[in-house]
């Protein structure tokens, strides 16, 4: 079993659980489920990171394919996606402190907003597809389904245990942990623009 798996897939599922950042959704979660009974409560984590999976699939099966249509070069996808990631990892590590309020049905609440954008949004489908642009044979391809399903789990749990969590780390520590993910998004918004300008400016790494 230990052969199944490949530095590919640990890459990966770092990625896509940072830019997921199943902590950051914890607030709105328990502000739209508030009141709620604790099975129903269990049942929106589960739908919304159900609906995740099912997105961010789709689109490491078929974003490149989509993208091809409209002549979109992975390096260019790399270069946009690590803007949005970087945009994003900033919003994280320097919250502007505003309550947003979110116009949505109840019982739709996880579709919109849980699982899109809060946890399968445009930085999140950038990084699928990005990544499956780097996968190279069937094993990798494996992989990152794997990680997909993996970090949508772990949004599962965290989101059951959302009041357990705010409990035990409270306001301040989950803020805290919010900014090192955001750091951690940054970082790899940083490596995709990298990737990306070298790839399509060879003349740069010579410069």
């Amino acid at each position: 079993m230990a052969d199944l798996f490949d530095p590919y897939f640990f890459t990966s599922l770092v990625a896509i659980l940072a830019i997921i950042n199943p902590l950051s959704t914890i607030g709105i979660f328990l502000s739209l489920t508030k009141g709620q009974k604790t099975h129903e409560q269990n049942q929106i984590a589960f739908r919304t990171s159900l609906v995740a999976f099912c997105v961010l699939f789709f689109f490491a099966l078929s974003g490149l394919w989509l993208f091809k249509i409209y002549s979109i070069t992975l390096d260019s996808l790399r270069i946009a996606g690590g803007i949005a990631l970087l945009i994003i990892g900033l919003r994280m590590l320097f919250p502007d402190g505003e309550n947003r309020k979110h116009d949505v049905r109840k019982d739709l609440i996880y579709i919109v907003p849980l699982a899109i954008p809060m946890t399968s949004g445009p930085g999140a489908i950038s990084t699928v597809v990005v990544l499956a642009g780097q996968v190279s044979g069937l094993r990798q391809e494996f992989n990152l389904w794997l990680a997909i399903f993996a970090a949508c789990a772990v949004n599962y749990v965290v989101l059951r245990f959302s009041e357990r969590i705010m409990n035990v780390v409270g306001k301040e520590g989950l803020s805290a942990l919010i900014r090192v993910m955001g750091l951690i998004v940054c970082s790899i918004a940083v490596q995709f623009i990298t990737t990306g300008l070298l790839a399509a400016f060879p003349a740069l790494g010579r410069a």
